[in-house]
């Protein structure tokens, strides 16, 4: 209990930002659900088509930026606390904390009014009500308060330890955080400068240039939900199965190539805009080729700690250590498994949106669904919902509620996300788009329409398949929730802080990777070489500012 006096704010952050995601989780799945029906012809239509563009707005917004940054906050504070034994700067923390929960509220409601259907990518000239990118900007400086304080609680362990390495779990949380803080000052610029003054005043905005911004930041954010699931399956992942990561450097190499080649990719989201010289595209592919790297190394290094950990418990022969592990058994292993295997089809995709010219398939159809749903949904998401079942007891000291229904949660996500991705992967082959609400389309309600046009036919039995995949996982997380919120509020008191856990294998003598300061001055160059020849050339040419837009397709003011 002296571990949790020690830490008491910090856990009261850290309790506020866990529940917080849960809440974003429950309302963006809702839409979500809502979404996937209304998509699917011959299903029921659950909303009209205004609520359908609200919803998916709230849906991208809630978990695509905010359910994952809120569980990571909270998973950063946890980890930071137990393993270094430090206490975090009490006054930037909270404060941050407060921002980012209030600009999230504020932009809730001004989603949820009607006043930003605008997708979570806001692209302008879209127009939405300044109360949206306002508090867009309010999280976003909420957020760099938080991981300020994570920065320099890394720092003063670091000059406390002198010679130490930084434990691995702490290295992961590090450059989650060094990857958002270097992956959002644009996006800053992009709300502040120009979305804000569009929203107020009408300003026009030169699109291209926004666009350029934008994506510095979109592609990161990948990469921002990914390192702390990584961590997760580096350090936590092993311990579930009485056994230490494979290789601890090559666990440290993979975060390496995270944070350097993590955020100078973002140009492949831009294969089709005109204005970018396809030199620039090509440089951005090789990067996002680069970034695959750290997670072939992730791949080789899980499953030979899964192998370790099957031979440990009387694993024989080629394959018998895969049916030695406790299939079925652990909720924890099942649901990281399933997020691994998850991630790992979704892997196969990304290499196609990468590609510069394969990209001009799949670009803004449902493979993109598919394939977001198959990475933040599937690997993150479902690491982060296994990751609860350890995480809710140890903050809360309560013990979780319905303990043999907890495996029917992942198994349930499993089943949906693969089905819900391999439906949408191939939809999007057929061409089917995304965001768009196609079962209000002309051509699926007229006959002769869905007759002749092509491939529009094909599309539906698709369809119709992500949605029953939809429900399905959408049942493993309505549980999760349910479970999870009767277990903060009413599961049995239990005795644990935390504290007794030893997150990472234990630290050795400090080496190059523990040399944080140049790997992010590495990451900086990168990203100037990178960035300043689009740049240049966009200003360079002169911008071209556009009048801004109601989504309606009403002129604005």
């Amino acid at each position: 209990m002296e571990n949790q006096n020690m830490f008491r704010i910090e856990d009261r952050v850290a309790k506020v930002a866990l529940v917080f995601s849960y809440v974003l989780l429950l309302l963006g799945g809702l839409f979500g659900f809502l979404q996937v029906l209304s998509r699917a012809p011959g299903m029921p239509r659950l909303e009209t088509p205004q609520l359908y563009y609200e919803g998916l707005t709230l849906h991208g917004v809630a978990l695509a930026i905010l359910w994952t940054a809120f569980f990571i906050v909270a998973l950063a504070v946890f980890v930071i606390t137990r393993e270094l034994k430090i206490n975090m700067n009490a006054p930037l923390l909270r404060g941050g904390c407060i921002l980012a929960v209030g600009g999230s509220l504020a932009g809730a409601v001004a989603i949820l009014t009607g006043q930003a259907t605008v997708l979570y990518t806001f692209y302008p000239p879209l127009q939405a009500s300044p109360l949206f990118f306002i508090a867009l900007a309010v999280i976003l400086i909420g957020t760099w308060l938080i991981g300020a304080t994570v920065i320099e609680a890394v720092w003063r362990w670091k000059k406390l330890n002198p010679g130490k390495e930084v434990p691995l779990a702490t290295y992961g949380v590090f450059t989650t955080i060094a990857i958002w803080l270097l992956a959002t000052p644009p996006l800053a610029y992009a709300v502040i400068a120009r979305s804000i003054p569009m929203s107020i005043f009408n300003a026009p905005v030169d699109v291209l240039e926004w666009r350029l911004w934008f994506w510095y930041f979109g592609h990161p954010l990948v990469y921002f939900w990914l390192v702390p699931a990584v961590t997760i399956w580096y350090t936590i992942f092993p311990r579930v199965l009485g056994t230490e990561v494979y290789s601890k450097t090559a666990a440290k190499a993979a975060f390496m190539l995270y944070l350097i080649a993590s955020v100078p990719v973002g140009l492949h989201h831009q294969f089709v805009d005109p204005g970018v010289h396809p030199v620039y595209k090509y440089l951005h592919t090789v990067l996002t080729y680069l970034v695959a790297v750290p997670s072939f190394i992730t791949a080789f290094n899980v499953i030979a700690t899964l192998e370790k950990a099957g031979r440990m418990r009387g694993g024989k022969g080629l394959f018998g250590w895969i049916t030695a592990l406790p299939w079925g058994k652990d909720p924890v292993f099942t649901g990281i498994t399933f997020a691994i295997i998850l991630f790992g089809i979704a892997g196969f995709s990304g290499v196609v949106n990468a590609s510069f010219n394969v990209n001009y398939n799949v670009h803004n159809t449902a493979w993109i669904v598919g394939h977001f749903h198959l990475t933040v949904g599937g690997g993150v998401t479902l690491t982060f919902i296994a990751t609860s079942f350890l995480l809710v007891p140890l903050l809360f000291g309560r013990d979780y509620v319905g303990k043999k229904f907890l495996i029917a949660v992942p198994t349930l996500w499993f089943v949906g996300q693969l089905i819900f991705g391999i439906s949408y992967h191939i939809v999007g082959l057929l061409h089917a788009p995304r965001r768009t609400y196609v079962a209000e389309a002309g051509y699926f309600n007229d006959p002769n329409l869905l007759n002749s046009l092509h491939l529009v036919g094909q599309w539906i039995p698709w369809l119709q398949l992500g949605a029953i995949g939809g429900v399905i996982f959408a049942l493993g997380g309505a549980l999760f929730l349910l479970l999870t919120f009767a277990t903060i509020f009413r599961g049995p008191r239990i005795g644990l802080s935390g504290g007794e856990l030893q997150i990472s294998p234990t630290p050795g003598p400090a080496t190059f990777f523990d040399k944080l300061g140049l790997l992010a001055l590495i990451a900086i160059v990168i990203i100037v070489i990178a960035y300043s020849l689009p740049a240049v050339e966009i200003y360079s040419r002169g911008l071209s500012p556009a009048p801004p837009y109601w989504p309606s397709g009403a002129p604005a003011g």
